[in-house]
This record gives structure tokens, sequence and C-alpha cells, in this order.
């Protein structure tokens, strides 16, 4: 009970930390897209969070100690951040001539699914990875 508790309200509290980095560190706001009704902003974010909570998911179900599951649990958060920087250079560079973020905050919803996309298949392919 006792692991239970403590997974939970770890995992709990890395999942809440994402969802105030992920504002923090990207070029535009969340919060206030989403408070605008800006739907390219919800997919990118619940991209993310999906994504986070995927490998917080893997690394409680794989860890073998707290610290384990700490590392773990960082290290994909840190990965999700960096694929957002990723894509926001390769839009720049590539597919859009635009940078990503300017992409969410001008509404544009098709590049904002291809990343929650990116995002949940990034997770998928390193959540596996966290049983070590």
């Amino acid at each position: 009970m006792l692991a239970f508790l403590t997974y939970s309200l770890l995992g709990f509290a890395m999942l809440v930390l994402s969802i105030i980095l992920i504002p923090v560190l990207t070029p535009h706001n969340e919060w206030q897209l989403i408070k605008e009704k800006n739907l390219a902003a919800v997919i990118v974010f619940g991209g993310q969070i999906y994504a986070i909570s995927n490998n917080l998911y893997a690394a409680i179900a794989n860890s073998v100690s707290i610290t384990d599951f700490l590392i773990f649990g960082a290290a994909a958060i840190v990965l999700q951040m960096i694929l957002f920087f990723v894509v926001e250079a390769l839009t720049a560079k590539v597919f859009y001539k635009q940078r990503f973020s300017q992409l969410v905050v001008a509404g544009h919803k098709e590049p904002a699914l291809l990343f929650a996309v990116f995002a949940i298949a990034v997770s998928n392919v390193v959540s596996p990875s966290l049983i070590g």
C-alpha cells in the first residue's frame, strides 16, 4: 500500500510539474492559447501530456526503486521537451518555413495534430526502453 501511494503521488507530482513546465519552456503560453479557444494548442498540449503520462506509466511499472522511477521519469519529461524543440526547428527549416510555435499560435491544426502524433509515437518507442 505504501509503494502504491508513493509511486502514485510522485507520478502525479511529475505530471503536474510537466503541465507547469511546458508553458514556461515553450515559446508560447499554452494556457493562454487554450483560454482563447485555440484548438491547435489543445492538440499539442494534450499530445505532450499523454506522451509524458505514458512514459511515467512505463517508468512506474518497471522501476526497481523510487530513485529509479524518478530518474527515468525525469528523462522522459526531458525527452518530450527536446522533441518539441526538434519539431520547432524542423518546421522552420523544412516543412512550413515558419516556427512550429507560430503555427500553433495562429491556430493551424494540421501541424499540431502531426506533433501530437509524433509525441505519442516517441513515447511509445521510449516506454519499452524504460524497462531497463
